[in-house]
């Protein structure tokens, strides 16, 4: 049976590292949607005269594009199940938290099969941790989130994934390294 992992958490929390590791150790296919995605985000927001990195105060963003966004990831994380592979799909999925029912229409609306075994992944993160490496990793897309400190970050703390259906994890990743034996644990 294969499976998804729909890796969640805030920017700078880790994911993309514990995903590429989770991926590489159980032979899943890696979807991130930063990389399925930022080249095409990047000239539609152009194109409507914005700059490329914006997001969080884009309304053109959150209302048109970022759907895009999830549902090209969803639909390549179904052709890949189609195939008997397992995903992990690294994402934020913060705007969808809110829907008990988002794994369950997914599968219907990607064609997964019914029996895929869904897991979350919530990747979390000490907020003083979580504005460090934001800062540290200098992504003009930050910008926002720094200047919003307070308003960010209360928006993290206060979204909780009600999705039915799944395997449900939290993974404390505000250490300097990964607990890698701890992270392999959870699927074996």
């Amino acid at each position: 049976m294969a499976k998804v992992i729909f890796l969640i958490g805030a920017a700078g929390s880790g994911k993309s590292t514990i995903g590429k590791l989770l991926a590489s150790k159980l032979n899943y296919s890696y979807l991130d949607k930063d990389v399925v995605s930022n080249r095409f985000t990047g000239k539609l927001l152009v194109m409507q005269g914005h700059a490329p990195t914006d997001r969080d105060g884009c309304d053109f963003y959150k209302n048109e594009v970022m759907p895009l966004e999830y549902e090209t990831l969803l639909h390549l994380a179904g052709e890949n199940l189609k195939l008997g592979n397992s995903v992990v799909l690294d994402a934020p999925f913060l705007g969808y938290f809110s829907d008990p029912n988002f794994v369950k229409n997914s599968i219907a609306e990607y064609g997964w099969s019914q029996d895929v075994d869904a897991n979350v992944l919530e990747v979390t993160v000490k907020p003083e941790v979580l504005k460090n490496r934001i800062i540290t990793r200098n992504n003009a897309r930050d910008a926002w989130k720094l200047e919003n400190w307070d308003a960010f970050i209360q928006s993290i703390l206060e979204k909780k994934c009600l999705w039915d259906g799944v395997n449900y994890i939290r993974f404390d990743n505000s250490g300097s390294n990964v607990n890698e034996a701890l992270l392999y644990s959870y699927f074996k």
